[in-house]
């Protein structure tokens, strides 16, 4: 039998160069509260890692996500800027308001931000909230995207069955619901949801 866990990393890619590239561009298309909020996010999360052996930083996920979107040439100053802030108010204890970006971001934020738990009431107002809006949605969809790619190094054989169930339940419908309400999105959507589709059907058969 193959053995692949010595080789398995949970760092696929460098977040210093992540962080510099995400700088570089926000300042090239004059993303300027992008470029606000790196450095601010950078600060919350300091000290955080992510699940797994390596000890990877915790800005790796967020850095990987915002790059993740402007590769699919998802630019939009905002989006970005979610994106980076979608985790700092669950897991830093700052609060929406105190956030430094426009109101429009932080109603993203507010809705990507989980305060209710995991019961199935909660995750339905949960997703519900974040249907209503375009810019939580497509990053919540790339943060899915992010966190099932990243399973095998991360989480127990248990945890994985969870979090596809999880996904099934909760982001399919949101897929669906994204495709036949926001058009101008439709060749992102496909994209993300051949990764997440495919690996989770990859590891439901192993």
């Amino acid at each position: 039998m193959i053995n692949f866990q010595d080789s398995l990393s949970d760092r696929l890619f460098d977040e210093g160069r992540m962080y510099t590239y995400v700088k570089t561009y926000a300042t090239a298309h004059q993303m300027y509260q992008t470029a606000k909020v790196l450095p601010y996010v950078r600060s919350l999360h300091e000290g955080q890692v992510r699940k797994g052996k390596d000890q990877v930083p915790y800005i790796y996920h967020p850095l990987l996500i915002s790059c993740h979107a402007l590769a699919l040439g998802l630019d939009d100053d905002d989006l970005v800027s979610a994106a980076l802030l979608h985790d700092v108010c669950e897991d830093c204890g700052v609060a929406v308001d105190d956030l430094p970006v426009n109101e429009r971001t932080k109603q993203d934020v507010a809705l990507l931000t989980n305060t209710g738990g995991k019961s199935e009431e909660s995750l339905e107002q949960y997703y519900a909230g974040i249907a209503t809006n375009p810019i939580a949605t497509m990053v919540k969809l790339l943060d899915r995207c992010n966190n099932i790619s990243g399973m095998a190094t991360g989480f127990s054989a248990e945890k994985m069955v969870s979090y596809i169930k999880e996904t099934q339940r909760w982001v399919y419908p949101l897929l669906r619901r994204a495709k036949n309400e926001l058009p101008m999105y439709s060749n992102q959507i496909f994209l993300i949801k051949y990764h997440i589709t495919s690996v989770a059907e990859t590891i439901k058969h192993l």
